[in-house]
């Protein structure tokens, strides 16, 4: 490819990387913000949560006040780190804050933080029954029950076959020691056992003394009626004593805890199927349109909490529309929470309605029935149905529901046209300019192969040949073609001492063998000296770059042949193998 096409082809690729660089440059810095979050949003009144506060520190005005956010706690411990960065090209200080807070009152605390969302809220429920976990300590000399010591609960000691039971495991420790192990929790025969969440790790008050506690949420679920036995805890590890030395003193450490027994009752006879015992089940329309339009998408979303389950045990929830319409359920989203000591499940679904017909349009209410684990009767939850005034088709124009309040707000197909694939997620937002440099790859590929397929198409035929002079009485050598004398030319300039030679016997007609050969059908005795000279160079035997110099003065005008080329001389040098 010449420069020029190379050039042509470079210019588009430039100018389009330089529009990328200045769109990238031009877009504003998404500035984080101060954000705030619990580890967890209800406690007892006993213990502690933790409130971290990630903090914009070049922006002093909008720092909260921390005093006026914990009025309602007890700071037993706070920590602080700085998190420095680089946001487009600029400096970027943040702080993390971490509080841990003790609640100085039972009921529903509100944290005003102002982070762009709605406040922190706490649940403090009254205090808890410690003498249970006293009684569960081990007497063992490794670990005194004022020191290191488990407790271990269920929701409920008799649970019915395939109830999910919330199951709670504690260890706690006192904090002038220091704690370093793990947690084994094996499952027992004839039931399940999973982890619900991330271990929290609160503060406690039992009497006078502290002690860290590090807690672990399961869900258990019988398998069949019977006896059911937990098998204890256990901790391996090692525990530290800080005070004791200048380095302090370590030892091995082994806790083990009590086991739990349960009687687990059978399904009952008058149960529905499928079987769901449950606490409590509460159903409600998060979106429901009171009305709609012929061949347009009305939604309708229903939210489904059951207290005492996980997601994975709900049965799906379903919408009857009827043969005057069509349902195209979304895919449910669900989330597993684990409060007041048992599972919680929430389980969202969204479902897109479009009418067939012009009138009145009823849809079924979902209905799901469940075993009321406390009371012992057959419950069903349900929602009314959905009546819909269904009017006619407005030739494409897009719905409107004005529903619950949020459902404008929900329904993504409102508003103008270039509104709707505009990217909500700031993660999208980042994708713009690798789409961008893969469109630029793009252009780039095809500008160059257009401009080879052009260059080839236009490349100049070659050029009769070009006779080379020759000295009076010298016999005359054959004409080079054009290409050949500028490869040789260009072979001459770099000084490639190998491809000279390996030119130089290409250009002998027929092709010589070797430098001897050419040395011997070359007719000029300047040309034969300097062919001689670079033979003794490629070997290390003379100065390279006189050699080169010599052979770009002695064939500038190219190489002047014997008159009868067939006719090789003998060699100088001995043939390496003889011939037999």
């Amino acid at each position: 490819m010449s420069h020029r096409a190379l050039r042509e082809a470079w210019l588009p690729f430039a100018m389009l990387l330089c529009a990328a660089l200045a769109f990238a440059c031009a877009l504003p810095a998404q500035a984080a913000g101060n954000r705030a979050w619990l580890d967890r949003n209800r406690i007892a009144l006993d213990e502690t949560v933790v409130l971290t506060l990630d903090l914009d520190a070049s922006d002093v005005q909008r720092l909260p006040d921390i005093p006026a956010l914990v009025r309602e706690f007890m700071i037993v411990e706070q920590s602080s780190q700085p998190k420095p960065g680089i946001v487009n090209g600029a400096i970027d200080l943040r702080i993390v804050v971490r509080l841990r807070l003790r609640p100085m009152r039972e009921g529903e605390i509100v944290i005003p933080f102002d982070g762009g969302g709605p406040p922190l809220r706490l649940t403090v429920t009254p205090p808890r029954n410690v003498a249970a976990a006293r009684a569960a300590a081990p007497a063992t000399p490794d670990a005194a029950p004022e020191t290191v010591f488990f407790e271990s609960r269920v929701e409920t000691a008799t649970p019915y076959a395939q109830q999910s039971v919330g199951y709670t495991l504690r260890l706690y420790y006192d904090l002038s020691i220091g704690l370093s192990g793990r947690i084994d929790q094996d499952a027992p025969d004839g039931a399940s056992l999973k982890i619900v969440g991330e271990d929290a790790l609160p503060l406690q008050q039992i009497g006078n003394r502290f002690y860290n506690v590090q807690e672990r949420r399961y869900v258990l679920i019988p398998e069949r009626a019977g006896r059911l036995v937990v098998p204890p805890p256990r901790f391996l590890g090692r525990s530290s004593d800080p005070t004791s030395g200048v380095f302090g003193s370590s030892q091995e450490l082994r806790v083990r805890g009590r086991p739990l027994e349960l009687q687990v009752k059978p399904i009952p006879a008058t149960a529905a199927q499928p079987w769901l015992p449950l606490r409590g089940l509460r159903l409600r329309y998060l979106q429901a349109p009171p009305q709609a339009r012929v061949g347009e998408t009305a939604l309708v979303t229903v939210e489904a909490v059951a207290d005492g389950a996980v997601a994975a045990q709900l049965p799906p929830l379903t919408l009857q529309v009827g043969e005057g319409a069509q349902s195209f359920p979304e895919s449910a989203q669900s989330e597993d929470r684990f409060v007041d000591g048992r599972a919680e499940a929430t389980v969202v679904r969204r479902f897109a309605i479009v009418p067939a017909r012009e009138g009145t349009l009823r849809i079924a209410g979902p209905r799901i029935a469940w075993w009321d684990a406390q009371a012992g009767v057959a419950r069903t939850a349900s929602l009314p149905d959905l009546v819909l005034q269904v009017s006619p088709s407005l030739g494409g124009a897009l719905p409107s529901p004005t529903g619950t309040p949020d459902a404008a707000a929900d329904d993504d197909m409102t508003g103008p046209a270039w509104q709707r694939w505009v990217p909500e997620q700031p993660w999208m937002w980042m994708l713009l300019p690798l789409a961008m440099l893969w469109g630029i790859t793009l252009v780039f590929g095809w500008r160059m192969w257009s401009a080879r397929k052009r260059w080839n198409d236009t490349a100049p035929a070659p050029a009769p040949a070009v006779a080379i002079p020759t000295p009076a009485g010298a016999p005359a050598a054959p004409a080079l073609s054009r290409p050949d004398a500028q490869a040789w030319a260009r072979t001459l300039a770099r000084g490639d001492r190998g491809e000279i030679a390996r030119l130089l016997c290409a250009l002998a007609t027929p092709p010589a063998a070797d430098l001897d050969e050419v040395r011997a059908r070359l007719a000029d005795p300047a040309q034969r000296a300097a062919v001689s000279g670079l033979q003794r160079a490629r070997w290390g035997h003379g100065d390279p770059m006189a050699a080169i110099a010599a052979v770009r003065i002695a064939f500038a005008d190219g190489p002047r042949w014997r008159a009868h080329e067939a006719a090789a001389a003998a060699p100088l040098l001995p043939p390496l193998y003889p011939a037999p």
